[in-house]
């Protein structure tokens, strides 16, 4: 089965709906490591895994469903411990692990875990949600034959996977990036392509419709404002768009706030009033599942510098006033100071060498009048 073929508007028959499974309760998915790679053959068009189709259907169908699902990692590091036990006749009466005739034997596939758990940077038994655990996986490896085709080719002893060269994986992985406000402005059209043939995009009614209810809402009934610290900052960096922005509400909450900085704004830890229209906000979670690590660093962060704690509240001409007074530079928050990247989801934003926020102090943005 080709699941990239599979006819869009039948994998978008219902809206983005609480999942249940990122509840505080929710047990992470147990996924070896190298399945973690036949799943992204698979929806490259592989219809013959090694592993067996029913191997990785579960995990594709968790990620459609919900694209920050846990998962756990999953290599056998411990069955090693008893080979020399079971290559030493004089072992004793020291009974073997349970399953370790099969588990020995699987080495390929146990090398093939490892390798993936190296590439990620994590220890075996590791769980990561799963955007951040495939866009990390996507960054670091190009291409699936280093891990699936490595060795003598006519040997029996160590067998490549057949598919390691067919450009399945290459396909998802390599597939022209979209922006932002493309993917919301194309929505469930770009299904199937890239990573979307994996994961669900958002339909473009849905974000169509978030955006005009809470675009008017502020615009012409709000009278309090709910914003997360970090994107006060994304506020100044699209100051000069007079036009609203496809993909948010940052537009329509600056100029409300121009309009009218006595009105009171309440720091809010993660998604808020800009969130509603974007095509990476999983609206039945209340999660942006591309950032929702590090937005919270930046949040308390940003927090801490202001000294001020999660839920206050003050007019906007003198929270940005105050912004103005202890945050230097976008690279303070946005950078993490050091501009230091470790994995893809404690990324810098993009725009943390920008100058968006010294800008907006001369020019006394929001807060004018404010001593």
């Amino acid at each position: 089965m080709n699941r990239a073929s599979v006819d869009p508007e039948q994998r978008h028959t219902q809206r983005m709906t609480c999942s249940g499974l990122s509840g505080p309760d929710a047990e992470p998915i147990p996924v070896r490591g190298h399945h973690l790679l036949c799943a992204v053959c698979v929806a490259g068009g592989c219809e013959t895994p090694p592993c067996g189709i029913e191997a990785v259907e579960g995990l594709l169908d968790a990620l459609w469903e919900y694209a920050y699902v846990p998962i756990r990692v999953s290599a056998d590091i411990e069955v090693n411990r008893a080979h020399y036990l079971d290559a030493y006749e004089d072992r004793g009466e020291r009974e073997l692990p349970d399953g370790y005739e099969d588990r020995a034997a699987d080495y390929a596939g146990r090398r093939k875990d490892l390798e993936v758990c190296r590439l990620l940077g994590i220890a075996p038994g590791s769980v990561l949600p799963a955007w951040a655990l495939y866009m990390t996986l996507f960054e670091r490896l190009a291409g699936v034959r280093s891990v699936c085709a490595t060795g003598d080719a006519q040997s029996d002893v160590w067998p490549r996977c057949p598919h390691a060269e067919a450009g399945y994986y290459e396909r998802i992985r390599d597939a022209a990036p979209t922006s932002l406000e493309d993917q919301t402005e194309q929505g469930e059209a770009l299904d199937g392509h890239g990573r979307w043939a994996m994961f669900r995009m958002r339909t473009r009614e849905d974000m169509l419709t978030a955006k005009d209810d809470s675009a008017g809402f502020i615009e012409e009934d709000a009278d309090h404002l709910y914003i997360r610290p970090q994107h006060l900052l994304c506020i100044l960096c699209t100051m000069e768009a007079q036009d609203p922005l496809i993909q948010d509400n940052l537009v329509e909450l600056r100029k409300r706030m121009e309009e009218d900085p006595d009105i009171p704004v309440t720091l809010v830890e993660g998604c808020c009033m800009v969130c509603d229209p974007c095509n990476v906000y999983h609206p039945g979670e209340h999660v942006c599942y591309t950032t929702h690590i590090k937005n919270q660093l930046r949040d308390l962060n940003i927090l801490e510098k202001l000294d001020l704690e999660p839920g206050a509240t003050l007019p906007a001409g003198e929270l940005y006033a105050r912004i103005y007074e202890r945050i230097g530079s976008l690279m303070e928050v946005c950078g993490w100071g050091d501009g230091l990247k470790t994995v893809h989801f404690w990324a810098p934003c993009g725009g943390a060498k920008g100058d968006a926020l010294e800008r907006a102090r001369d020019r006394g943005l929001i807060s004018d009048g404010v001593e």
